[in-house]
């Protein structure tokens, strides 16, 4: 990640400044044209209140599922979470013919993963095949290549060997414009009809074994060109089922178009693991690869001719971020939390705040972080009446390591205030406006720094602090609420921009499986306290 400024040497000339701790500090990667290079800022800081809250579910349709999960883990303080996927399907083609005397050869179901693309990370094996004995291979020689893929956006207990299995839905999942959520046994408004309790049938269409390596198998001449097979879980699904659902009912009206199809022939597949006990994996639902595809034979229908003849027949699952309208959700099984985990949302501290902070994917824990208001109208009346100017203004949220958990690369927050009588919760304009790019030169909430690994998030609030402290903004009851995760962003610029410069439920909570536990306020280590540190300067 770029940074605006070079390390400056910080100058330890401390005083006291009100109730809050002040010192000059260096204001490296505090923000774009603020003060020149090489200036010194001094620091101070403001005391807050931090503590859990959890909703028990998660927007997780289509929208927000540029990524999606799959699989199970466990660990002492989150407890188990179990990913599942749910998605319609649609015709590529309608009305089809398949032929006199149709049979079913095979049904495969193709799962795009993520995988190590570095060199070093995939293994290659060429065989030769329809080789005789002592017969040297030519250009023209068949062969089959294998290659052997690490999935990378793999999380929990690596090692671990997980069933995935398919089922077909059993309702109707209406269209893109209704919204899901993570948690099936809650319905997505007060007073809706529950759409997130999604019936599917109990038999098993197709079972495949998930390890944390995947191989693909291309076979081709020897001098021939052509790219490699889509790196991709192949699943087997059963062949006699589809040829009765499809083959056998090819008159079916329900084939003429996608809306009969979706509502009353094929409502989709449910993708779920076996175990309780493995690792959560991310797939590309977005990829054209994302489909089922038929292989047939059926005879052949020239005259005097016993051959049979092959073909196949494909359903699709692209969604709103590759371009099609099936709708597509995430859902998640939690049990087994620690007890303080579920005390720290369930009786959390509101008035003096707790000592460790809860965050974690693929739910709704959240912290709420409320900051001094008696010392933030100190620091403003200094900005009136002492020529302060606000130049940086950040969280520095230290992890508690004793968990051992895995470091998420992101954290992220938004602003939550009382506008009337409804609560709006906003992105803060530094996400977008105050240092000009996202995520290229990343300011407000920059990439975990796994190089120097300093157990250490920081959340940059400058625009949001100079707005109460010299621009008299009021946000009332105000808070900044704190998440695990980070924005999406858009493809449509290089993924170098947001996509919502104010929607923060426009995240990737829904599919971000990392989980951590941070010092609050209130944490008995004193230098890992949750504070409001502020860098100002003097005109």
């Amino acid at each position: 990640m770029k940074r605006f400024f070079n390390q400056v040497a910080a100058i330890l000339l401390c005083a006291t400044a009100f109730t809050v701790f002040s010192c000059e500090d260096d204001i490296s990667d505090v923000g774009s044209g603020l003060i020149d290079n090489g200036s010194i800022a001094d620091v101070t800081y403001v005391d807050v209140v931090s503590y859990n809250t959890n909703n028990d579910s998660i927007r997780s349709d289509e929208f927000v599922l540029q990524s999606a999960s799959l699989g199970v883990f466990e660990e002492p303080v989150f407890g188990r979470t179990k990913a599942k996927f749910i998605t319609q399907a649609r015709l590529n083609q309608f009305n089809p013919n398949f032929g006199a005397n149709a049979e079913m050869d095979s049904v495969i179901l193709s799962i795009p993963v993520f995988y190590q693309n570095k060199e070093a990370d995939i293994e290659i094996d060429t065989t030769y095949l329809y080789l005789g004995e002592n017969e040297t291979p030519t250009d023209t020689a068949t062969i089959r290549i294998s290659r052997t893929y690490k999935l990378d956006s793999i999380y929990g207990q690596t090692n671990a060997t997980m069933n995935l299995q398919v089922r077909e839905v059993a309702q109707y999942l209406y269209s893109m414009d209704s919204t899901y959520y993570s948690n099936p046994a809650i319905a997505s408004c007060q007073g809706c009809p529950n759409i997130n309790e999604i019936e599917v049938f109990p038999n098993v269409l197709g079972v495949t074994e998930i390890k944390n390596k995947i191989t693909t198998h291309q076979v081709k001449k020897k001098n021939a060109s052509g790219d490699a097979p889509p790196v991709a879980i192949q699943v087997k699904l059963d062949k006699d089922y589809f040829k009765q659902k499809f083959i056998d009912n090819q008159n079916s009206s329900d084939l003429n178009d996608n809306s009969a199809f979706i509502r009353n022939f094929f409502r989709g597949i449910e993708l779920s693991v076996q175990e309780n006990q493995g690792f959560i994996f991310n797939f590309n639902p977005t990829s054209p690869h994302f489909n089922l595809t038929m292989y047939y034979h059926y005879d052949n229908p020239e005259e005097g001719d016993d051959t049979h003849l092959d073909d196949t027949f494909a359903l699709n699952f692209s969604s709103f971020w590759g371009g099609g309208y099936n709708v597509q959700l995430s859902q998640f099984e939690h049990a087994n939390r620690s007890s303080q985990f579920v005390n720290a949302y369930t009786n959390p501290n509101t008035t003096t705040g707790d000592s460790r902070i809860y965050l974690a994917g693929m739910d709704g824990t959240k912290a709420v972080i409320k900051l001094n208001q008696e010392q933030l109208s100190e620091i403003r009346n200094n900005v009136l009446n002492n020529d302060w100017a606000i130049v940086g203004a950040e969280l520095n949220l230290h992890i508690d390591d004793s968990y051992n958990l895995k470091t998420p690369p992101f954290l992220f927050a938004w602003n939550q205030y009382k506008d009337g009588n409804n609560w709006k919760n906003i992105n803060f304009t530094d996400v977008s406006e105050f240092f000009n790019s996202y995520p290229l030169a990343v300011q407000f909430n920059p990439q975990y720094d796994y190089s120097d690994n300093p157990k250490t998030y920081t959340i940059r609030i400058t625009d949001y602090v100079k707005s109460i402290v010299e621009r008299n903004e009021v946000y009332e009851d105000g808070s900044v609420i704190l998440s695990m995760g980070n924005f999406l962003l858009s493809p449509n610029n290089a993924y170098s921009t947001v996509v919502s410069d104010t929607n923060p439920f426009y995240n990737n909570r829904a599919f971000n499986p990392y989980r951590v536990v941070l010092h609050g306020n209130n944490s008995e280590e004193e230098d890992k306290k949750l504070r409001l540190k502020i860098y100002y300067t003097k005109k």
